[in-house]
């Protein structure tokens, strides 16, 4: 039989990923990464339901990443209590600066700029600033926060040998990857990164859902 928590840490995991899609769809979409911030605001002006997805979507898929944390954390043996209890904290404490990112960038969506001059711009992008680059930041730090989560599952599964070995090296290479967040230049690097963690979180979405525990307890 199933433990509830593992069902339900899978479940959130599966809803994190498809959350993190909604989220990346967003944002591509309104494309309002430009080098000052007043460009940027202004193509989030034009982009502004767009751009309010995607924050959205980073929103809940925080949320329900520190919810699969909570439930990693409950499941006994194989999942997260006695020494593997990092694990579960570092989901959710990734999770919840997720959560604050997406909150960010629904507010930026939010704000005003119909009518507004160039240099009312300026003006206006300067008094964002801080926030801009609170939700970039808190974006950047739940990702490598996730990707850490990564490093510390594939030092366990090596260690536990066997099926759960073999797949340790894919779980480390992608937890280093997702460091590069950090490197501006590292564009095609995100976009790799990205797609594989939302494809790690579906299979081990999948994997709890079906009873099968990957992290070592």
């Amino acid at each position: 039989m199933i433990h509830g928590s593992m069902r339900n840490a899978g479940l959130l995991l599966v809803l994190t990923a498809i959350a993190t899609v909604v989220a990346v769809v967003g944002r591509v979409s309104a494309d309002a990464d430009h080098e000052t911030l007043a460009a940027s605001l202004a193509a989030i002006a034009e982009s502004r339901g767009l751009y309010g997805l995607g924050g959205a979507g980073r929103f809940a898929s925080g949320v329900t990443l520190i919810g699969a944390g909570w439930f990693l954390f409950r499941i006994p043996r194989d999942g997260g209590r006695g020494h593997a209890a990092v694990i579960p904290l570092l989901f959710a404490v990734s999770g919840g600066f997720t959560a604050y990112s997406g909150g960010s960038a629904v507010a930026l969506a939010a704000v005003e700029t119909q009518g507004v001059d160039p240099a009312g711009l300026e003006v206006l992008a300067s008094r964002q600033e801080s926030a801009m680059w609170l939700r970039w930041f808190t974006g950047a730090a739940g990702f490598a926060l996730a990707g850490l989560a990564l490093i510390v599952i594939a030092r366990r599964q090596r260690s536990a040998g066997g099926a759960l070995g073999r797949i340790a090296p894919a779980s480390a290479l992608l937890g280093v990857a997702i460091q590069f967040v950090w490197l501006d230049a590292a564009t095609v690097v995100h976009i790799v990164t990205g797609t594989l963690f939302v494809v790690w979180l579906t299979i081990g979405g999948g994997m709890l859902l079906k009873g099968r525990a990957w992290i070592p307890g």
